[in-house]
């Protein structure tokens, strides 16, 4: 498989975990739903919108029969001898406020999800045995070096067509790093020739391996 069918599998594979998530979120947001501790709050936050609309509503009739009054006849006018008390209409009271939804969701446990561990690889063995051959071209990368030391080697392993990609190279211990090009010696050594594996028919997406190499 090429690095462009790769890539495709790979967007095709996170496409599907996005619609499982979304599928577990609406399922999870249904069962809260169904909860009578939600169902409770609800019924409460309608009850009091309709107490709400219904004192509104009451506000407004009031407001409407004080304009519909008669207008009175003309009387004569009269001095006052005293000062009138002039009565300030009271505003209306605005409906209550909304009151937040509140409610309390016991805890439970959460279920085990961890899965079977992952086998070894059938070839695993075949590709060990194939590493060591190439020590003494290893061995040509590390020429002059004063002291002994070891790599961990990451890569990814196409079982099918033997090759191998994406290094990476990381020492072990208390060893210096490598330089520019023990790098590029190491990963010629390492990846040339393709590796001969005897991999089953179904193995074609790349595998990632991680060995240890002395030197």
């Amino acid at each position: 498989m090429n690095p462009r069918e790769l890539r495709k599998a790979m967007r095709q594979r996170r496409s599907e975990l996005r619609k499982s998530l979304r599928l577990a979120g609406k399922q999870a947001r249904e069962r809260m739903e169904q909860l009578p501790e939600i169902r409770r709050a609800r019924a409460r936050r309608r009850l009091r919108r309709a107490l709400g609309v219904a004192l509104l509503v009451l506000l407004a009739s009031f407001v409407r029969c004080e304009c519909e009054q008669p207008a009175p006849a003309e009387v004569p006018k009269v001095e006052a001898k005293g000062e009138v008390e002039i009565k300030e209409e009271r505003p209306a009271q605005p409906p209550p406020r909304r009151q937040p939804l509140l409610a309390r969701v016991e805890p439970h446990d959460r279920a085990s999800y961890q899965g079977p561990e992952r086998a070894s690889p059938d070839w695993i063995d075949e590709f060990r045995l194939q590493v060591a051959a190439r020590s003494p071209r290893l061995a040509q990368c590390f020429a002059g070096s004063d002291r002994p030391g070891s790599l961990r080697w990451t890569a990814s392993v196409n079982p099918r067509s033997g090759a191998v990609s994406d290094h990476e190279l990381e020492p072990v211990g208390a060893g210096a790093g490598l330089r520019r090009e023990q790098h590029e010696c190491v990963v010629r050594a390492l990846s040339s020739p393709p590796y001969k594996l005897t991999a089953p028919q179904g193995e074609a997406l790349p595998q990632r391996v991680s060995l240890v190499i002395e030197f």
